[in-house]
């Protein structure tokens, strides 16, 4: 290329580049004049966008927006809405945004074209006495069938055997004070939409699902239903099994958890005493027997649910026989009591006859032998050849030495201290009449306890 040529070339450059510096810096001044007199593109004032407006034409944009303005309402079935006019909305603060302009640095205008510029709210008022009138008119402040938020509950799974959380249930009566403040702010916002549900609007439960003392309560009661007891004593046996511990549960309407103390009691009686008790009702002086302290072991109870832990034990007794493990007595046996001179029979947990009677006579050194026994057979009209008596009703328990319960048509009285000089040779005397309702009463095998 000759020197002409690349001269040439040069100009041509330079020329080029003079061009697209004066295209930029015209593009520059042209810019600023722009945003010298306009918004830039991502200004807001509230929720209203001012981007690319002139002072004018912000002006009569917030004007407009301001009048054509409402907010709907989202309820639980369906929507309505609320006008600027119904608010009575007012904008007093139209010079806020002359401000906003007159303090907008213009001279780095490519650079803030990217950035967000907030300047806070605009200053809107409501007339809060028109908002008030106008929301009683609304549909959802006066429903056809008003319905009441309902807490969470908690309830008894049988299917699963365990405590659960039923969730809460919101209604459809509006908290006014509440909705009003909420809506003022969002109409003051310039907000496009407000929810009644969602923004818990509607008179709320007191307690939720996920409420605290909802979900300590039901991990409460859960761990209740683990602290099984086991009875058992001898033969005997019984349990609480988790729908029994279930109904012994209560718990206030703050979801404190208690005990329901008189179903405690109830199962005490229907359950432990009836298996374990030997007599029903009031238990007479000297008879053997064993009696569950309904008090007492409903506080070992709840004690034993308390602890969540499965526990095998004895009821609490406030009186006791014979050892259980040892002696099978059961609900059905005679018992004989030598010190006062008196026999029960007990079927099935109940005094079916008592009677006075006569024993060994301790002064010839016959006293009856105490101890646990069994009735070896009945016998009608036998005659006891080592004493050639004849009795109507005999019932050995003790064949080895030949002693048993029987009727004493000779003696005139039975009881008192008769047996000390003048009482049988161990055999168990009674009165005619109550041996013949024994006789008829028993059979064989029937415990029979002696003691003193």
């Amino acid at each position: 290329m000759s020197r002409v040529e690349r001269y040439g070339s040069k100009r041509k450059k330079w020329k080029r580049i003079l061009a697209a510096a004066g295209l930029v810096t015209v593009v520059y001044i042209g810019g600023m004049a722009f945003f010298h007199t306009h918004y830039y593109p991502k200004t807001k004032v509230g929720n209203i966008d001012l981007g690319f407006k002139s002072r004018q034409g912000a002006r009569e944009y917030v004007k407009d927006e301001l009048e054509k303005y409402s907010i709907i309402i989202r309820e639980k079935d369906g929507e309505e809405s609320i006008s600027a006019a119904d608010a009575g909305l007012s904008f007093s603060d139209i010079d806020k945004i002359d401000k906003i302009l007159k303090e907008q640095s213009y001279g780095p205008w490519p650079v803030n074209l990217t950035k967000h510029f907030d300047f806070g709210e605009l200053n809107i008022q409501v007339d809060e006495g028109k908002l008030s009138s106008y929301v009683d008119t609304l549909k959802c402040m006066n429903p056809e069938t008003p319905e009441e938020s309902v807490s969470a509950s908690i309830s008894y799974d049988k299917e699963n055997k365990q405590f659960q959380i039923n969730p809460e249930t919101i209604g459809n009566i509006v908290d006014k004070e509440h909705f009003l403040n909420g809506l003022t702010e969002a109409m003051t916002h310039h907000d496009k939409e407000i929810s009644l549900v969602e923004d818990t609007y509607y008179v709320q439960p007191k307690y939720y699902a996920s409420s605290e003392p909802v979900i300590d309560a039901n991990e409460k009661l859960n761990k209740y239903l683990q602290g099984i007891v086991t009875y058992k004593d001898g033969d005997l046996k019984t349990k609480t099994y988790k729908k029994d511990i279930a109904e012994m549960l209560t718990w206030s309407d703050d979801f404190e958890v208690k005990f329901d103390k008189k179903k405690v009691k109830s199962f005490v009686k229907n359950n432990v005493s009836k298996t374990f008790n030997s007599l029903e009702g009031d238990i007479p002086s000297g008879i053997t027997a064993w009696k569950v302290g309904v008090d007492k072991e409903s506080t070992q109870l709840i004690k034993n649910i308390k602890s969540g832990k499965r526990t095998s034990r004895k009821p609490v007794y406030i009186k006791e026989g014979l050892n259980r493990d040892e002696y099978n007595i059961g609900k059905t046996f005679i018992d004989v009591n030598i010190s006062d001179q008196r026999m029960w029979y007990v079927e099935d947990g109940k005094i079916q006859l008592s009677s006075d009677v006569v024993t060994g006579n301790l002064s010839t050194g016959h006293g009856t032998s105490t101890g646990f026994y069994r009735i070896a057979y009945k016998q009608r009209d036998h005659l006891m050849v080592k004493y050639n008596s004849f009795v109507h009703y005999w019932m050995p328990y003790n064949t080895a030495i030949g002693v048993g319960f029987h009727d004493a048509s000779w003696r005139g009285s039975f009881g008192g201290q008769i047996y000390r000089t003048n009482g049988s040779h161990g055999c168990i005397n009674m009165p005619p009449a109550k041996a013949a309702s024994l006789f008829n009463m028993i059979s064989s095998g029937t415990a029979v306890y002696i003691h003193w």
